[in-house]
């Protein structure tokens, strides 16, 4: 396994970490002997980067975590996420207030059974909350002991800017994978300029470029790919057949589909480690030997061209009726019905349906009119 200094911080993490949304059930029902065994089995063999957060499974995932590394803490680097609290409705909210965040690092400590976190990670921008509050926050509880580094997580360029004018950061935790690459526009960049760390989630898109499912998949109850529109029609029946174009390639260098993905992933300049669920200790043996070392540019080069033909439609805009309107620090802020805050347009007005980007939390700009 390789291993990587993230950001300006003394943190050195496997490039091949473990994040937990499946554990937390986000894909169907996982059994805590097989969270446990799964969490135990990437630290044997090497992974030292888990990543979790106190909204996955509503607190399960922590507690899972906190179990499994309880007797082998120094060996990790354990990083979670917080400022989305959930609702009486069990609805996510994202909710950045100085109070909110202490909170929600105590509460995270008591799952995580330990004193002290080393990554934590803002999960999602709040906008009715001012990012000096919430900086100010975080260094408070840095300086008490009970986290060790700050990071960010979905926060892209206008954001990330406005963050770092007013507090530092190790890590940015953003979507990249083969049809999500939209960092390498600015986000990459910025980070390479600013010494900050990339964290790349959803790099297998929740399983598709695992290699498993087929055009008769089905997602039960529960599992939110059923939802998302990259699984769904045209599609994802183009997904199915890059992936077709890529298993030779993947059998010329010897490794799985999902090792081809993930090595990509680690590769590509400025990423700094990634982090595929896993829900069988199997998945955790497939994906670590990913991280054995990188792609030459010559093999980067032919996966991209593979990449460039297929022309897969990217589908990610999904409905959202805005139910409330108000004003934030940094501009209008619509609340949906999900439970979450975004940033809105100037036409949007509560009642009002809007498309939002999934990957980037964005909304149209147009009403449609």
């Amino acid at each position: 396994m390789e291993y990587r200094t993230l950001g300006r911080s003394d943190l050195r993490v496997s490039v091949i970490g473990l994040g937990t949304l499946a554990i937390g059930g986000a894909y169907g029902p996982v059994g805590e002997g097989q969270a446990l065994a799964t969490i135990r089995r990437a630290l044997d063999l090497g992974v030292n980067f888990i990543d979790t957060s106190d909204n996955y499974g509503l607190g399960r995932a922590e507690e899972i975590v906190g179990k499994a590394i309880q007797s082998r803490r120094d060996q990790v680097v354990l990083a979670t996420k917080g400022g989305t609290p959930w609702d009486e409705r069990g609805r996510i909210t994202n909710d950045c207030r100085a109070g909110t965040i202490i909170e929600a690092v105590e509460a995270s400590l008591r799952r995580l059974r330990t004193d002290y976190i080393d990554l934590y990670q803002i999960h999602l921008p709040d906008p009715e909350t001012p990012f000096e509050e919430t900086a100010l926050a975080l260094e408070q509880l840095r300086k008490a002991g009970k986290i060790r580094y700050v990071g960010l997580s979905n926060f892209w360029t206008e954001e990330l800017e406005a963050w770092l004018s007013v507090g530092e950061i190790v890590s940015n935790q953003m979507p990249y994978n083969f049809l999500h690459r939209d960092i390498e526009g600015k986000i990459l960049p910025l980070c390479w300029e600013r010494k900050i760390g990339v964290i790349a989630y959803t790099p297998l898109l929740m399983g598709l470029f695992a290699g498993k499912l087929t055009p008769d998949s089905q997602f039960g109850q529960g599992d939110h790919r059923a939802a998302y529109p990259q699984f769904q029609g045209e599609a994802f029946r183009q997904s199915l057949r890059l992936i077709e174009r890529l298993r030779p390639l993947a059998e010329e260098f010897g490794l799985t589909l999902a090792q081809l993905v993930l090595r990509w992933v680690i590769s590509r300049p400025g990423v700094t480690c990634a982090i595929p669920g896993a829900k069988h200790p199997e998945q955790v043996e497939d994906n670590v030997r990913a991280g054995e070392k990188s792609f030459a540019e010559e093999e980067l080069e032919r996966i991209d061209g593979i990449l460039e033909a297929a022309s897969v439609e990217v589908s990610r805009g999904m409905p959202m009726k805005v139910v409330e309107v108000c004003s934030g620090p940094r501009g209008k802020v619509g609340l949906l019905a999900m439970g979450i805050k975004v940033g809105v347009p100037d036409w949007v007005e509560a009642g009002v349906v809007v498309q939002m980007d999934i990957v980037t939390g964005q909304i149209a700009e147009t009403d449609g009119g």
